[in-house]
C-alpha cells in the first residue's frame, strides 16, 4: 500500500493536527480554528456579503447564512512521496460531517469541497446552515472532514460523431425507475 505525505503548516500553535476518528476511517477531521480572528466572512440569508463575529471562540451561524470557516492549516502534498507514478496527481476533498448535518443542519455549502494540489493557502470549509434556528460552533468543533484523492490522467479526444456503445437507452434522469 503506498502512503501519502502531506506536509502541514499550522497559522497557529493552538491549532490541533488532523486526525482520524478510528484506525478505520476514510476520513480525518478538521476543525473550527479561528486563531485570534475577530469576524468570519460570508453572505447571510438575503445574499449580503457578512462578517459574523467570533466572540470567546465561539460563532453564531444563524439560519441561511454562508460562511467561510478557518481551519488554521496549510496543505501540501509532498511530491515524489505517492509511489511511482509521475503522471498521478492528488487533491484533497472536504465533505460533511453527518452528525453535525443531521443534529444541527450544518452542511458544505457547496456539497463537496476540493482542494487542488497547487493551493498552498490557509483551508477554509464552506458552510451554511439550513436548519431554522442558530448555531453555535466552537473553537476545536470539527466542522468537516477530508480526504486525498488520487487523479488519474485524463485526456479529452473530439469526434465527429455522437459516441454510440454500451449507453443505447431511452430517457434520461430518472428513466431506470425509482428503486
Amino acid at each position: 500500500m503506498q502512503s501519502v505525505i502531506i506536509q502541514l503548516y499550522k497559522v497557529s500553535e493552538e491549532v490541533p493536527l488532523p486526525a482520524y476518528g478510528t484506525s478505520y476511517a476514510a476520513c480525518f477531521d478538521l476543525s473550527f480554528q479561528p486563531c485570534g480572528r475577530f469576524s468570519i466572512q460570508g453572505y447571510d440569508k438575503w445574499n449580503n456579503a457578512c462578517d459574523r463575529m467570533a466572540y470567546d471562540g465561539k460563532l453564531v451561524i444563524m439560519p441561511g447564512d454562508r460562511l467561510l470557516m478557518p481551519t488554521g492549516l496549510i496543505m501540501k502534498i509532498r511530491p515524489g512521496s505517492t509511489g511511482s507514478d509521475p503522471l498521478a496527481s492528488y487533491s484533497i476533498r472536504l465533505h460533511a460531517r453527518s452528525g453535525m448535518s443531521l443534529k444541527q443542519g450544518l452542511v458544505l455549502a457547496n456539497a463537496e469541497g476540493v482542494i487542488d494540489i497547487d493551493y498552498q493557502k490557509e483551508i477554509f470549509v464552506m458552510l451554511t446552515n439550513i436548519s431554522e434556528s442558530p448555531v453555535t460552533v466552537n473553537t476545536g468543533d470539527r466542522i468537516a472532514q477530508a480526504e486525498v484523492v488520487r487523479q488519474h490522467p485524463t485526456y479529452f479526444e473530439l469526434v465527429n460523431e455522437v459516441p454510440v456503445g454500451y449507453s443505447e437507452r431511452d430517457g434520461g434522469f430518472g428513466s431506470t425507475g425509482h428503486n
